[in-house]
């Protein structure tokens, strides 16, 4: 009987360790952690009465804090904020949503400030001959003005400045001048616009809109001074041609849709003093391209470079790449526009720029 026992006993403590080892090899499986989304979601609403202030109107699920960055430096946490700008240009916003168990999710909205919808400048006649009455038409509350204006009758230019709301400004008949008008809001916004203006009124530039543009002559044998350089908007360059000039030259622009054209401008170019300047011309108007009308026309005593030395110009500087504007007498909506000149003062031709405005 001894002997039996001995194996039943280690069969019973071999059979412990098994079991014993088994259960130490198992363990518990943990629960995944609870993961919550939040989804960053707004739109937005320009306040109709100041083209700065927007409000943001909060659509984010599941979320706990929100982070609002506008693109201009600042941070907001408010559930739907209301925010200023303080001038125009282009605002990211960037919601940062942020839930309980701290994801988060963005969303990015541009917004663009443009300085020409939020003010905007209109001129009337007064009656006066070349004066104007200015006003501002502003999207907010105007806390202050202050107008510059650049009287182009001098050389230098005289330049004025005012701080009324409707300020009254005499021009000289023929030039081309301009002014700047900065308006600050009663929330601390401020935008600043540019424009051109003659005695007409205000002058914009509407050239480079052009669809078609083609020149009856050309300078082949030099790239740099053709016909292209006369209306790309670069007064260091130019049109030039050098033997004996086939008059009538027509230089054609073709606009998407007939536009009214108040005013136009030559600028001569940087050499061979009055020789090369275009003595007559005219300026005409097409809805066909076919048929035409004459817009104005022109018959100088003078070329450009003489005109510039009575108008005091000291200098060659002074003389040339110089602008010289011609109001239409008669403005009319035309799809085709184009300068024909039928005489220059010697045989050779050079014009640096022409641009039209309405």
């Amino acid at each position: 009987m001894r002997e039996l026992t001995k194996p039943l006993g280690l069969l019973f403590c071999m059979g412990a360790l098994i079991i014993s080892s088994c259960s130490k090899k198992v363990e518990p499986i943990s629960a995944d952690p609870t993961i919550i989304n939040p989804i960053a979601d707004y739109t937005i609403t320009q306040d109709p009465t100041d083209g700065f202030t927007f409000k943001y109107n909060n659509l984010s699920k599941n979320f706990t804090k929100l982070e609002w960055r506008f693109g201009d430096d600042t941070l907001n946490t408010d559930d739907s904020p209301t925010h200023t700008f303080l001038s125009p240009g282009k605002y990211t916003t960037d919601l940062k949503a942020f839930s309980s168990t701290g994801n988060f999710s963005h969303k990015y909205t541009d917004i663009l400030i443009d300085p020409d919808k939020i003010l905007a400048v209109t001129t009337a006649k007064t009656g006066v001959t070349g004066q104007l009455k200015f006003s501002a038409v502003f999207q907010g509350k105007i806390a202050t003005i202050a107008w510059t204006f650049n009287d182009a009758r001098a050389n230098p230019a005289i330049v004025t400045h005012s701080t009324d709301l409707n300020p009254i400004v005499t021009f000289q008949l023929g030039t081309f001048n301009s002014f700047s008008v900065t308006v600050t809001s009663d929330k601390g916004s401020s935008v600043t616009i540019t424009k051109n203006v003659t005695t007409e009124g205000l002058a914009t530039d509407i050239t480079q809109s052009r669809i078609y543009a083609h020149s009856s002559n050309e300078n082949f044998n030099q790239v740099n001074e053709n016909s292209p350089h006369l209306i790309d908007g670069n007064i260091k360059t130019k049109f030039g041609y050098y033997a004996s000039f086939p008059v009538p030259e027509i230089y054609t622009l073709q606009f998407p849709a007939p536009v009214v054209i108040k005013l136009y401008g030559l600028c001569n170019g940087n050499d061979s003093g009055t020789s090369r300047d275009p003595k007559e011309w005219y300026i005409e108007g097409s809805n066909d391209g076919n048929a035409w009308s004459t817009l104005d026309h022109i018959t100088l005593v003078k070329g450009f470079y003489d005109m510039a030395t009575d108008a005091g110009a000291t200098s060659d500087a002074q003389r040339y790449n110089r602008w010289w504007y011609y109001p239409i007498p008669q403005p009319t909506a035309f799809s085709w526009v184009r300068w024909r000149i039928v005489s220059t003062f010697q045989s050779a031709f050079q014009m640096d720029e022409m641009a039209f405005f309405k």
